[in-house]
């Protein structure tokens, strides 16, 4: 045999080889991206890959604490306009409700959830190890204390808690403007708040002791104890509706989108400032077993973006966190009516939250 012929044979055999393996094994298939790879993906072709991965998914599970019909569904409506071929599915609860579901899904190794929201539930997640770092361009828009500094959660929208008063009992230039102004006589037993752990008066105390340091708002708080501030179990909401009702000239911690919509309803009601403000961060993550990862992160992009951010604002019942947004009745710190805020961070809530309850329970309840 020459050695032209030898070659020849050698590479036959070669290509039957090939052939047989090709058989067995199948084509060669390209390895997927772990639910990592997608969530920090910064390459210049990111939307491209993240639709396509998208349409392949077709869907994602949001589970949220947000109002259903005055936010959850005119952000769908305006994400699937956006993104036809993604379906939102939402489950809507309490924080202690949507962590207490994640975590049993998690323990009984179903991943049902791929986004959660809340002013807490992320970073309670986040402890349990159930939540994924991820990367948004739009992050960059976004100042310091409105991003996890790890990137594990954005903010959707803010809360600003703020006294409401009924503008039939009491007149704007009668109002205590400061905190020492709460001290005073005539408000004892004129004031009303709730005693809810995230907006009532364990994150009121949490402000005064954060803004005025531990000494001195105890010292404070101790006074403000005989004011007889008159307590309910109530929400925030319906604090607000006595107020309004004449019950209490003074709703002393709500939240002041809620007064701007029954003003402009035409209720005998406003807000106005005591700074510091205490504001809440809603913040959002992703799920870290995610079985909608690149659907996802183009929700987490769509809500962070000015664009998404309207889903929020147009409604005018949020300062949220983009620019331009939360103008309605100067709601945003910084937008007329106060320039100074405290930013209750989901850390921040959840490490202080139960000492705060505590305070507040030993000293104004017993």
């Amino acid at each position: 045999m020459t050695i032209k012929s030898k070659h020849l044979l050698i590479c036959a055999r070669a290509v039957a080889f090939t052939i047989t393996v090709a058989a067995i094994t199948g084509p060669r298939q390209s390895v997927a991206a772990s639910v990592e790879d997608v969530a920090m993906m910064k390459s210049a072709d990111r939307q491209k890959i993240l639709i396509e991965g998208a349409k392949k998914e077709g869907k994602l599970m949001w589970y949220t604490t947000l109002i259903v019909d005055q936010v959850v569904r005119p952000v769908k409506e305006a994400f699937e306009k956006e993104y036809p071929f993604i379906q939102i599915e939402f489950y809507r609860g309490n924080a202690e409700n949507l962590v207490r579901r994640m975590l049993a899904e998690y323990q009984a190794k179903r991943y049902d959830v791929d986004l959660i929201d809340g002013t807490v539930s992320p970073v309670m997640v986040q402890r349990a190890g159930l939540l994924q770092r991820f990367y948004s361009p739009f992050f960059a828009e976004y100042p310091a204390e409105l991003k996890d500094s790890q990137g594990f959660w954005g903010s959707t929208n803010l809360y600003f808690l703020t006294p409401g008063y009924n503008t039939r009992m009491v007149k704007l230039n009668e109002l205590p403007k400061t905190y020492q102004d709460l001290l005073n006589p005539r408000w004892k037993g004129q004031m009303m708040w709730s005693t809810s752990r995230g907006s009532g008066a364990p994150i009121f105390i949490g402000n005064v002791l954060i803004s005025m340091g531990q000494e001195a708002g105890k010292a404070y708080l101790q006074k403000l104890k005989g004011q007889n501030i008159a307590k309910s179990t109530a929400s925030n909401r319906q604090i607000l509706d006595l107020t309004i009702a004449g019950e209490f000239p003074i709703a002393l911690h709500i939240f002041n989108h809620h007064a701007y919509i029954s003003k402009t309803a035409g209720a005998p009601v406003d807000w106005y400032a005591i700074e510091p403000v205490t504001a809440t961060i809603q913040t959002i993550a992703l799920a870290k077993s995610t079985p909608h990862p690149h659907a996802a992160m183009l929700l987490l992009d769509f809500v962070l973006s000015e664009k998404g951010q309207k889903g929020f604002s147009t409604i005018q019942l949020f300062a949220v966190a983009s620019k331009g947004a939360g103008k309605a009745g100067g709601l945003k710190a910084g937008w007329g009516r106060f320039s100074k805020a405290l930013y209750m961070t989901p850390d921040l809530q959840f490490d202080k939250g139960n000492e705060w309850v505590d305070y507040f329970q030993n000293q104004f309840l017993k």
